[in-house]
């Protein structure tokens, strides 16, 4: 056991007591709290009791007395916050986070003695923080009300009394009260620096034409990072996912692609170039050949009713099995077997009589490469299709009607008692529209205010509920809405007929209970608007 003084003026609320002190070893660096990130010098909470270090998420009173210390443990109370040079006196402060140098932003403060050779052990209770500062909330008793996260630490500052010259602090989260007795704060472990991005995907995957992609571009850094497109484009066809940094869709084009990506975090940016190719889809068949592309030869004409013709594709091709292709459109006609010469005895019983071109391609060529191609005429022969045209003109006519007719002029709907309502049939309504140019059209319905006299029942008071005529059919295209701003619209190429899509309406009326009795009146207007 070892006794130990606690001396006046060491701190703030510094006493002289002499209590037994088991001397114990300093923490472990694995269980010890990191000093707070922007900290001058290194900072830990110590009891007041056995200079033990008070740990992360330690529940204190709002009055409970702590102290600073640049060291984890201080069994004989002897640790001292080195004093800057220039400095002219020294406060204990509570303030926003990221606030600590800035002394119009604190919440409270309260001074301390500057001890040549340092500040030894400063008593940092919460509450002792008696000058309210200027920042909101004001005042340790604010700070206690409304909660939140703080720095509490302890501040040297310049001669001119407004220069922070260097801030000592760790983190607190206060948890709030209305009586500032009894709030709690907790010593909290300081958050990790953000981290910058850097962009680890530096390609893309392969690229084809009409073939769906998608790729994740991944970055190291503190989340949340957010990405952009920050010079060239994405291939056509292709988006970004600012938030996932996901790449996805469908390139539309082949072709070469160049762009740069962005990675942003609250620490920073990092960019990425990514550039490549992409390819154009696989071909299904070969590309027609035409002019003097290579591997042309002659091939005699065929006389009328010949189902063969030969295709003397040259000593190159002799014995081997090629797939034959025909034009107009590609059509795969099978396979032959060249001869010793390589002529090629090609089977066109199937083709219509007219042009034609046919080439041979290697079994298997996915790039379908001709080695051979010729053209000739088929002539008609009997049993061939034939084809001929005839020209068909027809002329459209419509009636050019456009119309219309609510069937009844007038409703009533009799006596109704306060607070209650009846309901009445619109009748028939019929929408001609026949007009040369179908675009199509909006059937609205509207009351006026319900008035006599002096009174007035607003318009709300009527529902309308419009709906097809009885034992009405309306064709495709024309439907009925829910209320009467949309009673009916049509699509556009819809007509009526000249009999016209015929409608009708369920009619409430609801009295009010603070209306007057009598009489009142009201206008339905139906309009009809071309779209």
């Amino acid at each position: 056991m070892k006794k130990f003084t606690k001396l006046s003026g060491i701190g703030i609320g510094a006493t002289v007591a002499a209590v037994a002190l088991i001397i114990t070893p300093a923490l472990s660096a694995s269980a010890a709290i990191v000093p707070t990130v922007g900290s001058t010098q290194p900072f830990y909470l110590l009891s007041d009791e056995d200079g033990s270090q008070i740990p992360a998420g330690s529940v204190k009173g709002w009055n409970d007395s702590v102290l600073g210390s640049p060291e984890e443990s201080d069994a004989d109370y002897n640790s001292k916050f080195v004093i800057p040079a220039d400095a002219g006196s020294v406060r204990t402060f509570i303030a926003p986070r990221g606030q600590e140098k800035n002394q119009a932003a604190w919440n409270a403060s309260a001074p301390l003695s500057l001890t040549p050779g340092g500040i030894q052990l400063p008593n940092l209770k919460p509450s002792g923080n008696i000058s309210a500062g200027t920042g909101t909330p004001s005042g340790s008793g604010g700070v206690a009300n409304a909660g939140g996260d703080y720095s509490l630490g302890i501040a040297f500052i310049a001669n001119n009394g407004n220069t922070v010259l260097e801030a000592d602090y760790t983190y607190i989260t206060v948890v709030a009260n209305p009586n500032p007795a009894l709030a709690t704060w907790t010593f909290a472990t300081p958050a990790a620096a953000a981290v910058a991005p850097a962009i680890t995907t530096t390609a893309l995957d392969a690229l084809a034409q009409g073939n769906a992609f998608t790729q994740t571009i991944a970055a190291t850094g503190t989340a949340p990072i957010t990405w952009a497109v920050q010079a060239g484009a994405l291939p056509a066809g292709l988006t970004l996912d600012a938030a996932t940094g996901v790449i996805a869709g469908t390139p539309t084009a082949a072709g070469a692609y160049s762009f740069t990506l962005r990675a942003t975090n609250t620490a920073g940016t990092a960019d990425q170039a990514f550039t490549g190719t992409v390819s154009a889809p696989a071909p299904t068949a070969p590309t027609q050949p035409t002019g003097t592309d290579a591997g042309k030869v002659t091939i005699a004409a065929p006389a009328k009713g010949d189902a063969t013709v030969t295709l003397p594709a040259g000593s190159a091709q002799a014995n081997k099995t090629l797939d034959v292709w025909a034009w107009s459109t590609p059509t795969k006609l099978g396979q032959v077997t060249t001869d010793a010469s390589g002529n090629a005895v090609i089977d066109i019983s199937s083709l219509p009589a007219g042009s034609h071109t046919v080439a041979l391609v290697a079994p298997g060529d996915a790039a379908f490469t001709v080695l051979s191609w010729g053209t000739f005429d088929k002539l008609s022969a009997s049993g061939d299709t034939l084809t001929d045209t005839v020209d068909l003109t027809a002329k459209v006519t419509a009636s050019d009607l456009w119309s219309l007719n609510a069937e009844k002029t007038s409703i009533d709907f009799g006596d109704v008692a306060r607070g209650a309502n009846k309901t009445a049939a619109l009748g028939k309504v019929t929408v001609v529209d026949d007009r040369n140019d179908l675009k199509g059209w909006n059937l609205t319905a509207a009351a006026s205010a319900f008035t006599k006299g002096a009174d007035t029942i607003p318009a709300t008071a009527l529902t309308i509920a419009p709906s097809a005529f009885a034992g009405a059919t309306l064709k495709t295209g024309i439907t009925t809405g829910t209320n009467g701003a949309t009673f009916a619209t049509s699509a556009p190429l819809v007509s009526t007929g000249t009999a016209g899509a015929l409608f009708d309406a369920g009619l409430t009326f609801t009295a009010p209970d603070s209306a007057n009795a009598g009489v009142y009146t009201s206008t339905l207007t139906l309009t009809l608007t071309s779209k």
